[in-house]
């Protein structure tokens, strides 16, 4: 009698197969992006385009414009971020002339400023590049891996803070406390001085790049937190654009010469699409 229960469950079943699997068709696995996409080619960074139950969707991105001076400066980081992350967007460039009419308009009196579709301006680069990384993936939702790239986007920030006396006292003296009239030749004197202290074996330059050799190192892939470009990337790039480009006196254009990895990265930075066509 089991038996024969068994063999009409069993024919039960074969007959109402056709009917489950119809009403519950299988999903297309080879559709369904499971990891992050690696690094394009083509394009430097993870596409924008993602695969949702076998169709494309494209993320609604926001229309951004970026106004700064038509200088690198703080803005740069964001500008490359946007680049590679293919963001269209307006970026603005002011003259100086126009910043004593534009500055009480400003959030905070200060440039870079961003406005998103419209809308009152925001101010401070970082929190720019951390809002752009996120509608691009350049910054994750993972908290431990965008805590990461916030330590090496800290590190740049603390490079960049060594260097500042060494600017201060060309433009504006009366910061590190000298008088706003100092002489020209006074200015590069105390200036030449800075930048040798900097560049000395035990320096903040030197000590800053064995920092982000190591990361490169720690990383082991081919950007400074790993196998995709993120937003640490964005930031550090033009920083050494300067020490390369010799925009700073006194910091040799080949001083990242002692660090391989470092090289290597900042070539293959270089060497990006949306960078070469940036930077053209």
């Amino acid at each position: 009698v089991n038996f024969a229960k068994m063999l009409v469950r069993t024919f039960a079943a074969w007959l109402l197969l056709p009917l489950v699997v119809a009403f519950f068709p299988e999903k297309p696995m080879d559709n369904i992006v499971f990891r992050r996409p690696a690094v394009s080619s083509s394009s430097g960074r993870a596409p924008l385009l993602r695969m949702r139950g076998g169709k494309q969707a494209q993320p609604a991105i926001p229309k951004i414009k970026l106004t700064y001076f038509d200088i690198e400066g703080a803005a740069e980081k964001v500008r490359l971020a946007m680049k590679i992350g293919g963001i269209d967007f307006e970026d603005e460039r002011i003259e100086f002339s126009k910043w004593p009419e534009l500055k009480p308009k400003t959030p905070f009196g200060q440039l870079p400023i961003l406005s998103i579709d419209g809308s009152e301006p925001v101010a401070q680069s970082f929190a720019m590049l951390r809002y752009v990384g996120r509608i691009c993936d350049l910054y994750p939702s993972d908290p431990e891996a965008a805590l990461k790239i916030d330590e090496v986007c800290g590190l740049q920030e603390d490079l960049a803070k060594a260097l500042t006396p060494s600017y201060q006292i060309g433009v504006r003296p009366h910061l590190l406390g000298y008088p706003a009239d100092l002489p020209e030749n006074e200015r590069k004197t105390i200036q030449s001085k800075l930048r040798q202290a900097l560049m000395a074996p035990d320096g903040d330059v030197p000590r800053f790049l064995r920092y982000f050799e190591r990361i490169l190192e720690k990383a082991g892939g081919m950007f400074l937190c790993g196998e995709f470009v993120t937003i640490a990337d964005c930031a550090l790039l033009p920083q050494l654009r300067q020490f390369a480009n010799g925009r700073l006196d006194g910091i040799p254009t080949n001083c990242l010469d002692a660090y391989p990895r470092l090289t290597a990265w900042y070539t293959r930075m270089m060497q990006l699409p949306p960078v070469q066509k940036h930077y053209a």
